[in-house]
């Protein structure tokens, strides 16, 4: 019985010790993604995101490695969450039947804007990166494998609607999409300016409009080539 209850304690205090470790990994990754958001990959450094979760540059590069492998591991968290929400959407067309394109468009579109949609400041952050990130051919090398297996099974779905389409103009109609999609979630500030309405609404607000737009300029491009 007294080994028993040793195990047990020993098992706690091991649970205890991952959990901790866990969060600390959680609280480094957040810091990570809120620096390079703000500022970008180039300009910030493993002591600033040590500052920023209030941890030692040892933790960080526990948890982290180093800052490209940092930079990686908080692309690849969200993208994962993405791909399995996009997947699941596209799963439910083909179990409905037909469907359009304007419905490939929806299911693209909305897991992204009903998540940065939440008031979570995290995926908030992301949506900033990721929108920085996208700017730039510079970054193409560390996002490809993480986006491009789920985009090239919707571009899949859009070439047998539109089998004329060229592969150039699938892959420029999809880019040119989630560009529009990237500047909503990013910043609506541009929206309200020109507007001149008091507040930005969250970017579930904008779907039909987004959805209604990216969808006409798929169809006209597509039905050009």
């Amino acid at each position: 019985m007294r080994q028993s209850l040793e195990e047990t304690d020993n098992s706690r205090t091991t649970d205890g010790r991952l959990a901790r470790g866990e969060a600390t990994r959680e609280r480094v990754l957040d810091a990570a993604e809120r620096c390079f958001a703000a500022d970008g990959f180039e300009a910030v450094s493993i002591r600033q995101i040590a500052r920023e979760a209030e941890v030692t540059l040892g933790v960080v590069g526990f948890h982290g490695g180093s800052k490209e492998e940092l930079f990686k591991t908080v692309l690849a968290r969200r993208s994962t969450t993405l791909d399995d929400l996009r997947t699941a959407a596209l799963a439910e067309l083909h179990a409905r039947g037909d469907f359009t394109i304007r419905d490939l468009v929806d299911a693209y579109l909305t897991p992204y804007l009903d998540i940065a949609s939440r008031g979570d400041p995290q995926w908030r952050a992301y949506a900033e990166l990721i929108a920085r990130v996208a700017s730039t051919d510079h970054y193409v090398p560390q996002i490809r494998d993480l986006y491009d297996p789920t985009a090239r099974l919707y571009i899949a779905e859009i070439q047998r609607l539109r089998p004329g389409a060229s592969a150039e103009a699938l892959a420029t109609v999809l880019t040119l999409t989630v560009a529009s999609m990237l500047s909503i979630v990013a910043s609506r500030a541009r929206i309200v300016g020109l507007s001149e309405t008091a507040t930005c609404d969250e970017p579930m607000d904008y779907r039909k409009i987004l959805i209604d737009f990216c969808t006409g300029g798929i169809e006209t491009a597509l039905s050009r080539v």
